[in-house]
């Protein structure tokens, strides 16, 4: 084909023009979409946006500084907000909670692990929540403590017989360990013994959830530039979390609930765990049926207003609780005992505190609450490593917030790890300073647990387990920096907090 009568040009390449032309202004037009509202924010890539993987987390903390506290990105070609202005915060996360109920879709989650409450919208949430929450008040928490400081002697033995070595130890490995066997017994009433078996399958299949192969971290991003092929990946058994794993602890708890069922009526009424409570309100899948005869998807119909929940509800929270059980109160052990090597004279303020508050007594519920700087200690870790970088909400509803037009569907982000280095909020914000914590300061400036209805339902329990664990331990030894230990931290572009190198230190007996 001539153009022009000039050029001889073949028409496949003219219609291959063509089509890369359609596919570029398809992948950008609703790119000023902010620009419109005077919006800034970075530069949307054609067709992927801002997120090519779950890494773009970790951008938020440079955008934050170049765009300011309100901003925009594409997900996709959909755009996004993200937004650490508190007052606006405040609004999203209580005035207008009803309109921000929802967190964003996770496409990507197996069933039936999805009907974890972290997953759940709208009054599927409320309902699952309000069951759950029992099993967090203040009379099963004290009774928990006996369990969290049988696990914690232990841990506190490993670290004994970790005096002296050579070449450090690997903290990770031994809060990991403690805190999986922490909620085996208190969420499971079972005994895993993690501690004294690194390898343990608890563990190991704990860990691959959160140490994804690259190719898994590009799931998320191919769902987004083509929705129909979630349904494929998914039939094939490659989603965003290994099918193996999810079959693991999904067969686990299966048999836990039925070793329940067949217990005695004086054995269940004796136990204080989590899944107790859950098989007490669980409902057969043929009594709560909609009008057709069925279930859907393991949920009762939202016509039924049934306080119980199906075995696949129970085994969606077991998976949700020994997974990010596992990994949030291991991550803060984790980055606490760095920060008290680098900050020695934090770690000796924090051993003196215990032994003046509570002499040889041993830690629990109430007496803890005397020690006010290893609360200190516990949150100034949490506000410079908060596990989840991120937080979301989705509007249900278009909503007007100050100058600020949130359409439904839309999803707000909240930077939690760049929102708590903010200088306007935190003086000097990537030094450890326990001490700034004595001063009141605006309560959404510190997101580590989330805020409003929807904050973390496991919080109490991860701050007493950490705490019981810290107690025992720096009652026993110091931790110490090594020649190689890093001075700032270094993470892998990961959706949660994880370093780049382990965290290896020396641990010294405490005399």
């Amino acid at each position: 084909m001539e153009i022009l009568g000039l050029v001889d040009v073949p028409l496949y390449v003219l219609l291959t023009l063509a089509v890369a032309v359609l596919i570029y202004i398809h992948g950008t037009w609703n790119f000023n979409y902010f620009k419109k509202q005077g919006i800034s924010g970075p530069t949307p890539f054609p067709l992927l946006g801002n997120t090519l993987s779950l890494s773009f987390f970790h951008e938020f903390k440079e955008w934050n500084r170049k765009y300011g506290n309100v901003y925009g990105i594409f997900m996709g070609r959909t755009p996004a907000y993200v937004i650490s202005d508190l007052d606006i915060l405040k609004e999203v996360f209580v005035k207008s909670f009803n309109t921000f109920r929802n967190r964003m879709k996770f496409t990507l989650v197996p069933y039936p692990f999805n009907l974890g409450v972290f997953f759940l919208d709208d009054e599927h949430w409320r309902r699952v929540r309000s069951i759950i929450t029992p099993s967090f008040s203040s009379g099963k928490l004290r009774k928990m403590c006996a369990a969290i400081n049988d696990c914690s002697r232990t841990l506190t033995t490993n670290f004994s017989k970790a005096i002296g070595k050579k070449g450090g130890v690997i903290m990770k490995d031994y809060f990991g360990a403690y805190t999986m066997d922490v909620i085996a017994r208190t969420a499971f009433g079972i005994k895993v013994d993690s501690q004294n078996d690194f390898n343990n399958e608890f563990v190991a299949n704990a860990k691959v959830m959160f140490t994804q192969s690259k190719p898994r971290r590009l799931l998320p991003m191919i769902a987004r530039f083509c929705p129909p092929l979630v349904w494929v990946i998914r039939k094939v058994g490659v989603g965003f979390f290994p099918n193996s794993v999810m079959s693991f602890f999904q067969a686990n708890i299966v048999e836990m609930i039925k070793q329940r069922q067949n217990d005695s009526k004086e054995n269940r009424e004796q136990r204080i765990d989590f899944l107790q409570l859950l098989v007490d309100a669980e409902i057969t899948d043929d009594t709560v049926k909609q009008e057709n005869g069925h279930v859907t998807n393991g949920q009762a119909s939202e016509k039924h207003a049934v306080r119980r929940l199906t075995t696949d509800e129970i085994v969606g929270q077991g998976i949700l609780f020994f997974v990010a059980g596992y990994e949030t109160t291991a991550s803060t052990l984790n980055f606490a005992s760095h920060s008290l090597a680098m900050n020695p004279d934090a770690q000796e303020k924090a051993y003196n505190e215990i032994k003046e508050m509570l002499g040889n007594e041993e830690p629990n519920y109430d007496n803890i609450g005397k020690l006010k700087y290893l609360d200190n200690i516990i949150t100034e870790t949490l506000r410079l490593y908060p596990p989840v970088i991120t937080l979301s909400r989705r509007a249900s509803e278009n909503i007007q917030i100050k100058d600020l037009t949130i359409y439904e569907g839309q999803t707000v982000f909240v930077p939690t790890f760049a929102l708590q280095r903010d200088p306007k909020l935190f003086k000097d914000p990537h030094s450890f300073k326990p001490e700034r914590h004595d001063e009141k300061s605006n309560p959404l400036s510190f997101l580590a647990f989330g805020y409003g209805p929807r904050i973390c339902i496991g919080m109490r329990l991860a701050l007493i387990e950490a705490k019981i664990a810290l107690v025992n331990v720096l009652r026993a030894v110091k931790f110490e920096r090594m020649p190689d230990t890093q001075e700032v931290l270094t993470f892998k572009q990961t959706g949660v907090l994880q370093t780049e190198k382990d965290i290896k230190l020396k641990v010294s007996p405490r005399c």
